[in-house]
């Protein structure tokens, strides 16, 4: 059985990061062979070496001159002209032959995430099997209205994909301990979070508070947040963990090989 992961979230959240340092840690367990995918074709650099690159088959450069593009539009360009080598990715996949699969998307997410090529993408790669990983930025995540945006940001990519999401709270590094606590708590306790959003607001803003905070208790995905700092190493097994509990029904992977 193989096992793909999506990293998706805003630019800054730490998905090329997280991506490279999670590969590594996978590796170093037994039975276990993880691959990177670079699914960004306009990444200046990465933190780590991908295993498969987008960047081999297409180059915004080319897309700028053949279509007469600029910058921005020739990313645009580039990122929906993937769907047109995900056999060729797929082949490199299966030569590979590995049993975890990460795929670092594009860091503006809304090029993966509210483009058509993103449903092509994880329709050929790992469909409704896959996991999502949505990393959310601890300094947007502080501010009780932030943390909201954040999750309903979220909430808009499990309706895009339909697939199991984990909710992360990246660069833990960034925050206190107080703080990173806080955050917790307001990812499973919505009325701390109600709360917290009322002392920041008064009149219209706070009854718009109530019926977000309503919603989000009708939906009931009230979930921990999982928190990781790449830079320090926290929380990386715990995202393994995590992953085999959605994935695999609570079954280590390794077992499974």
């Amino acid at each position: 059985m193989v096992i793909i992961e999506f990293f998706v979230g805003c630019a800054g959240t730490g998905k090329s990061t997280l991506t490279g340092i999670y590969r590594d840690w996978l590796n170093d367990q037994p039975e276990l062979y993880a691959i990177a995918i670079n699914f960004d074709p306009g990444a200046m650099s990465l933190p780590y070496k991908p295993d498969i690159d987008i960047r081999d088959y297409i180059r915004i450069e080319d897309v700028m001159e053949q279509y007469n593009l600029g910058p921005n539009g020739a990313l645009v360009a580039s990122t929906d002209l993937t769907i047109n080598f995900l056999d060729d990715i797929k082949k490199e996949i299966n030569e590979l032959r590995p049993n975890h699969i990460l795929v670092d998307t594009p860091g503006q997410m809304e090029l993966f995430a509210f483009r058509s090529s993103g449903i092509f993408i994880l329709a050929a790669l790992g469909g409704q099997e896959s996991v999502m990983n949505y990393l959310i930025d601890p300094n947007l995540a502080k501010r009780p209205s932030g943390f909201v945006t954040a999750i309903y940001l979220g909430l808009s990519i499990q309706t895009r994909f339909h697939v199991p999401q984990q909710y992360i709270l990246s660069k833990i590094d960034l925050l206190s301990e107080d703080e990173t606590d806080e955050i917790i708590t307001w990812s499973t306790d919505f009325d701390k979070l109600e709360n917290a959003l009322n002392l920041e607001a008064k009149g219209e803003r706070r009854e718009l508070n109530t019926l977000l905070i309503q919603a989000l208790k009708t939906l009931n995905i009230s979930g921990e947040l999982l928190p990781i700092s790449s830079i320090n190493n926290i929380g990386i097994s715990d995202l393994y963990q995590s992953v085999s509990r959605i994935a695999l029904g609570g079954e280590d992977f390794s077992e499974l090989t």
